[in-house]
């Protein structure tokens, strides 16, 4: 049996996203070929051998435990839907992990980046995941068609958790927009993708060459190592909590499909414990001398 090329196959029955598919494939590999090495075939893996495999590949890779888990899911999702065998979570357990909040640049930060971009199209690629707060994939595959610079509005219609939704920008990112695309000469204007590759225009932009340029920059700058593309999103989002926008908005705007993962940006926020009296303020006494 070719356990990959079913794997995928039942993986696409699922209706999974194309970006899913491939992240599954991630350590499904390594997994068959950890097997393949030993000579046994997945039907007969013992609980022990698929311990000794996560335990090699976290060390191997240095991954936190929440990659693992990630890893783990997968693997559940092989045994019953490929090898149609029953999973023991008793085995197998998830782990543990700690929950760190994401590093959110400040106003100065953002701006000190921007501005140092030399790039017309990396700083307009970067001006509008900090404007919009897109994923980087959703920048990539954003089309000319779902630009309304007359409403002053992107549209965004398959996001990370499959809804669609409308994302407000201002009116310096239509003018930039307009600007870039008038500034393109006539073989390379922006036709089905606002931002192609560099080498073949009817593919959308690759990641990879925007996050190499956002890494040279933040270097550069001496800037946090923490920073990435996904900092943007995070800056707009608790930038936009700041100024005043409301949960359920920003739940919208950022395309999350629970409040939950929005609720994250009110400790983010620098004004949400700025702006409110502690209680042992009000108490009116001085307790030590």
């Amino acid at each position: 049996m070719d356990y990959l090329s079913v794997f995928i196959e039942m993986l696409q029955a699922k209706n999974l996203a194309p970006n899913t598919i491939r992240g599954y494939q991630t350590y499904l590999k390594p997994y068959l070929s950890y097997l393949l090495e030993r000579n046994i075939s997945p039907e007969h893996a013992s609980w022990e051998m698929v311990r000794d495999f996560l335990k090699t590949l976290q060390t191997s890779r240095h991954l936190s435990d929440r990659t693992m888990n990630m890893v783990i899911s997968h693997l559940q999702f092989f045994w019953i839907y490929v090898l149609h065998q029953p999973w023991d979570p008793s085995q197998i357990p998830f782990r543990k992990f700690r929950t760190y909040l994401p590093f959110v640049p400040d106003r100065n930060q953002v701006a000190l980046f921007l501005n140092s971009l030399d790039d017309p199209k990396a700083r307009l690629a970067c001006s509008i995941l900090y404007a919009a707060g897109l994923r980087l994939d959703e920048l990539c595959h954003l089309e000319c068609r779902y630009i309304f610079l007359s409403s002053h509005r992107l549209y965004i219609p398959v996001s990370k958790n499959r809804s669609d939704r409308y994302v407000p920008i201002p009116e310096s990112i239509c003018r930039d927009i307009r600007e870039y695309w008038y500034s393109c000469p006539a073989h390379m204007k922006p036709k089905t993708w606002l931002f192609t590759q560099q080498t073949n225009r009817s593919r959308p932009m690759d990641k990879q060459w925007l996050q190499r340029i956002i890494l040279d920059r933040r270097n550069a700058l001496g800037m946090d190592s923490r920073f990435c593309a996904h900092s943007l999103r995070h800056a707009y989002a608790t930038h936009s909590y700041e100024n005043g926008l409301d949960l359920l908005s920003l739940k919208s705007r950022l395309g999350h499909r629970s409040l939950n993962s929005t609720a994250i940006y009110v400790h983010l926020a620098s004004s949400a414990s700025n702006t409110v009296t502690n209680p042992f303020d009000q108490l009116g006494g001085t307790f030590y001398a």
